[in-house]
């Protein structure tokens, strides 16, 4: 399931790297005072990197709302298409330890992952199955399990079993939870940048 978040993760990395090189290079050894050095990563990478992620937020929000009331087959691949950008983008900032994300479980609410006993995955298939209406509030989600309102439970309900179904009913459950995970995430995406 989540063969969508390592590639990304290492990207992350190497784009880390790339955006502080000029910050961190010998010829900046000398001259840079540890204070440049970190307003040069906030501004030139953390700060862009955080918008980034919460826009390409709000853009999945929309394209899932669009999904849930025209569902069809080029709709389902635009969410996915979506979603893959946002992992991108979350692949970026996943690095980032500090500040607002690790504030009220933020990081773990937009991902909790490793899963290591899949506890997370039987989490949101008993939601998909129990169809659960408190799932359906972004609200009400927030309130659940970190597990069932982040990028991997918005992984599964497009990508994993049963997904197909997206494209046959409009306000399906499976497309309202994920509407309701996507307005989680843009919540969330919207906290990182105060």
């Amino acid at each position: 399931m989540m063969t969508h978040l390592r590639l990304p993760a290492l990207a992350a990395c190497l784009v880390m790297l790339c955006a502080l090189r000029p910050a961190i290079s010998p010829a900046n050894a000398q001259t840079a005072e540890p204070p440049d050095v970190i307003r040069n990563a906030v501004a030139q990478f953390i700060v862009p990197a955080h918008q980034k992620f919460n826009d390409d937020a709000a853009q999945l929000e929309n394209t899932i709302a669009v999904l849930c009331a025209t569902p069809s087959t080029g709709q389902l691949q635009q969410a996915r298409d979506d979603f893959d950008a946002i992992i991108l983008a979350w692949s970026s900032i996943s690095i980032i330890r500090i500040g607002p994300v690790l504030e009220d479980n933020r990081l773990e609410r937009l991902l909790f992952w490793p899963d290591r006993r899949g506890i997370g995955l039987r989490q949101v298939q008993a939601l998909l199955v129990t169809k659960d209406p408190t799932a359906l509030d972004p609200e009400g989600l927030a309130k659940k399990s970190v597990a069932t309102q982040g990028l991997a439970a918005l992984e599964f309900v497009l990508f994993g079993t049963g997904a197909e179904t997206l494209t046959q009913e409009a306000e399906s459950f499976r497309c309202g939870y994920g509407r309701a995970i996507s307005a989680n995430i843009s919540r969330i995406s919207q906290d990182l940048l105060t």
